[in-house]
């Protein structure tokens, strides 16, 4: 059933910003764009049933692609609220109210720890095992001093902890490229959400576009397990390896001799096991020695499947080829280098031709800058800028009219933009004018701004923030937006709004 002027009348928030809902008691109605009534729930906190994706029904919701919803309330007494859900359900009679409730299938996290052993095992091999950390006060205090928390994380410290090593010597003989590499790797540690944990990055992720492999950590029936690069100077003093498993897949393990080896000429870091330098005296290099000391060899599988759900190993194996390189190009660049070449080639031709100032935002010095092999990288600082936009949800940011949220937009997509966005974002503030880098709507929850994504030649997409102005509504924005973009005279220009969310 439709919503009546009852329901449209009420405040009202977009489910993407759940966490903008008041800490009262009320009644919840769940609309589509359309109006049609999904669901009618009762909360004694309305923000606190619809924290993160907590609501026994939001993933029915998500499930719905074609229909964006919005939660419409209205604050009632708890002593009230059975008595008036009853009515409203009996009134409109929602469409999911009295259905089967669809819950989503999670995988426990030793499938998904057998699933990354499988796709890895040509390249990977067992190092050891460690005692739990809790029992060494001196590697406590010493990870504490030189900033390695990830080694005394308080869920790890009780916990016995497999160290799995990647070969590099063995991945770089399949990607000969370390971009190829990385890709594939970060790849196979992907976030996955349909598993009940994922692995947890224990380095700065930031610097990951830079090609290290930072350690990678699961926590999975009793046991931590870590995985690391073990780098070419380290391979090379392995003498022999020992077939077993771990967590019921085929991998080796070092042997007991190769590990009496390693321990003497190596170390331990959050970018993996490397050579320990000789006649170096640095403290933070006994930290990592000390931690390869504690290893003891690797003799039998410890780790107990509980659940020992069925994988699909052939899928699994199929090992990905290096980036397919273009039979056309005579450069030899990967499909995503000729992809990018393309781009800015078409960019920088459609900025020509429609009178734009390509200097602007320094774009030709990026526009320039072009793939020469495949060891070329395209520089997020050389590609992104920094805009401003205002909050339609939270109005004045720290109670600042004229406070702004900082955005980052791709310089070109913003340069040939502008003239039909640039009511609703700044590139420069004025003396008055302040701005804040995040904005904290609750304890966990920051603001992500209303953004534009924008496909260029039916391949090239990219987001653009935007924000009110004059105190303008969502709604109003966009169809300006809209109007704008579709008069521009642009080809093959597409586009798509999202609206303003917490994350």
């Amino acid at each position: 059933m439709s919503a009546d002027e009852h329901i449209l009348r009420l405040p009202h928030i977009n489910i993407n910003s759940r966490g903008l809902l008041p800490e009262t008691s009320g009644i919840y109605y769940v609309l589509d764009e359309k109006s049609i009534i999904w669901y009618i729930g009762q909360a004694k906190n309305l923000r606190d049933r619809w924290t993160g994706k907590s609501h026994h029904r939001f993933y029915q919701l998500q499930k719905q692609h074609k229909n964006k919803f919005t939660i419409y309330y209205e604050l009632v007494a708890e002593s009230l609220l059975d008595a008036i859900e009853k009515q409203r359900i009996e009134h409109y009679n929602p469409q999911l109210n009295g259905t089967k409730v669809k819950a989503k299938k999670l995988h426990p996290t030793e499938t998904l720890l057998r699933e990354t052993l499988v796709s890895l095992a040509p390249y990977i091999f067992v190092l050891g095992v460690e005692l739990p950390r809790k029992e060494d006060l001196k590697l406590i205090e010493d990870s504490v001093y030189w900033r390695d928390d990830w080694r005394v994380q308080k869920a790890v410290l009780s916990l016995k902890v497999i160290h799995v090593c990647v070969n590099s010597k063995e991945l770089q003989e399949t990607f000969n490229d370390w971009l190829p590499r990385y890709r594939y790797l970060r790849k196979i540690f992907r976030k996955r959400p349909n598993y009940s944990d994922n692995w947890a990055c224990k380095g700065n992720a930031k610097f990951e576009d830079s090609g290290i492999f930072f350690i990678r950590r699961l926590l999975v029936n009793g046991f931590a397990i870590e995985v690391y690069q073990a780098h070419q100077e380290t391979i090379e003093h392995i003498q022999g390896y020992e077939l077993t498993q771990l967590a019921g897949v085929n991998i080796r393990a070092v042997n007991e001799t190769s590990l009496a080896v390693l321990k003497n000429k190596s170390l331990l870091s959050v970018v993996g096991m490397s050579v320990l330098a000789e006649n170096q005296n640095y403290p933070y290099q006994e930290v990592g020695h000390r931690a390869i000391k504690r290893l003891s060899p690797y003799k039998e599988d410890p780790v107990k499947l509980l659940f020992n759900e069925d994988i699909n190993i052939s899928k699994l194996q199929i090992v990905p080829t290096e980036s397919q390189t273009t039979q056309n190009n005579p450069d030899g660049f990967s499909a995503r280098l000729a992809s990018l070449a393309a781009k800015k080639e078409y960019l920088k031709m459609l900025l020509i031709q429609r009178g734009i100032d390509l200097n602007r935002y320094q774009v030709n010095k990026y526009l320039e800058k072009m793939p020469k092999d495949n060891n070329y990288v395209d520089s997020n600082n050389d590609r992104i800028m920094t805009i401003y936009v205002k909050s339609f949800m939270c109005g004045d940011l720290l109670g600042k009219p004229d406070c702004y949220l900082t955005a980052t937009v791709d310089r070109t997509f913003w340069l040939l933009l502008e003239p039909y966005l640039s009511d609703f974002a700044k590139v420069k503030l004025n003396e008055d004018e302040s701005y804040v880098t995040q904005y904290n709507v609750s304890a966990r929850k920051v603001l992500v701004p209303a953004k534009l994504t924008i496909t260029l030649n039916g391949k090239w997409k990219s987001d653009i923030p935007f924000g009110p102005k004059n105190n303008m509504s969502y709604i109003e924005v966009a169809n300006i937006i809209k109007s704008r973009l579709n008069e521009s005279g642009i080809p093959k220009l597409k586009f798509s709004f999202k609206s303003e969310s917490t994350r």
